[in-house]
């Protein structure tokens, strides 16, 4: 129902019809403040850190089409959700080797609670977030590397919190099965620092990836399961000071990342079959594009919320699974010049007393000028954002149109 009107508002009134769906959808959310569940003082280093995002994380696309694209996203941008994304080809893609690369900045700060943790500031504050990958593809084998960086300052504090999370994954296209199939690796740091200082501390820690991607030939459709283990962090790293009074703090003993599982189906409307190469350079046509993904995240053993750690409280955060449903569409409106995007989902409630939100997303892609670099290329602007009660995320992107 919902992918049928955004089908309709995009034939009958383009962008402005879109923008104005999706401004009413996140008009329309709820607005009443959470009552988070009373936190208790640290007073013992027996906690961990929880490193969980709830909300879309991704490339301008991803992010536009309500944080899903586990079948649909592909290259660099797509190993951020699954890792066979970089032995999909483009269907244009007709090279014996070829390269990608994805380059975003994502910005929270106008957000009044980031986390949905229920401590709502008094100003506009949250998380600044980069996303950076390259990835390339030799024959039916492929690579890719990403890394997303977000600082934010925690509230009631002086400190900053500091994450950089790295994927490397290794992936194969196997034609007999219409299936790409990846695997790899993930690493997490995460480090809070004082103004003007040194890192307080940091803790770090690895984790596996492996992901499945099924195109099957001249179908219109595609489907994807993607696959993280969980990640627990080593021993805190200070650089001079006793982890139990470090500046008055008492640091947590680990961080816990928790296990996810993405499972994604997608759908594309237009003259010709989706999952095809096309002898053209760019593939020119009107096209309704609609993704689905339903994400899983399991519970963390002793996880605590960072902004509440900040206040030197604790704040118990991942106690129980977790599931967020995400849907989207694109639409290319104008062929080769303008895409346009809509969709929402559920952020889910991670910390005790406090309830899940919904979320509504817009993005568009405007092709801006044409040249050639190592063959002809187009240039585009991409903007998108993502809105929910007490939460604004706003992206900007310059790069290819594929």
């Amino acid at each position: 129902m919902a992918f049928a009107l955004r089908w309709w508002l995009a034939r009958r009134g383009g962008v402005a019809a879109c923008a104005a769906a999706a401004a009413a959808a996140a008009a329309a959310l709820p607005a009443a403040l959470p009552a988070p569940a009373a936190a208790d003082p640290i007073v013992d280093r027996d906690f961990a850190i929880d490193f969980y995002d709830g909300v879309a994380i991704g490339d301008t696309a991803q992010v536009g089409m309500g944080g899903a694209g586990a079948a649909s996203v592909a290259g660099s941008a797509g190993t951020l959700l699954n890792a066979s994304a970089p032995a999909v080809r483009r269907t244009t893609d007709n090279d014996r080797w070829s390269w990608d690369y994805h380059l975003d900045a994502l910005t929270g700060t106008y957000s009044s609670d980031y986390d949905n943790n229920g401590i709502v500031t008094d100003e506009a504050s949250g998380a600044s977030l980069v996303t950076a990958g390259l990835g390339l593809r030799v024959g039916d084998w492929a690579g890719a590397v990403t890394l997303t960086g977000q600082t934010a300052p925690l509230e009631g504090s002086t400190l900053r919190a500091d994450a950089l999370r790295a994927k490397l994954v290794v992936a194969r296209w196997l034609p007999r099965r219409d299936v790409a199939v990846g695997g790899g690796f993930q690493g997490v740091l995460f480090q809070l620092t004082p103004e003007d200082d040194e890192p307080l501390f940091g803790i770090t820690g690895v984790g596996l990836l492996a992901g499945v991607t099924w195109l099957p030939r001249m179908e219109r459709f595609r489907a994807g399961l993607s696959l993280e283990t969980g990640i627990v962090g080593g021993a805190v790293s200070t650089s001079a000071c006793d982890p139990s009074n470090c500046q008055g703090y008492i640091l947590p003993s680990q961080v816990e990342a928790a296990g996810r599982v993405i499972a994604g189906v997608a759908y594309r409307w237009a003259a010709t079959a989706w999952n095809q190469l096309v002898p053209q350079k760019f593939r020119d046509e009107r096209a309704l594009t609609v993704a689905t993904d339903l994400v899983f995240t399991g519970a963390t053993e002793n996880g605590h919320g960072i902004e509440a750690f900040g206040m030197q409280e604790l704040q118990r955060s991942g106690s129980t699974p977790v599931i967020s449903i995400r849907g989207g569409a694109e639409f290319e409106w104008l062929p080769g010049r303008l895409r346009v995007r809509a969709g929402s989902y559920w952020e889910p409630a991670r910390f005790e007393g406090v309830g899940g939100r919904v979320h509504g997303t817009i993005g568009l892609d405007v092709r801006v000028f044409e040249f050639h670099l190592f063959g002809l290329r187009r240039g585009r602007i991409s903007g998108t954002a993502d809105l929910a009660a007490r939460y604004r995320n706003l992206a900007l992107s310059i790069g290819f149109w594929h």
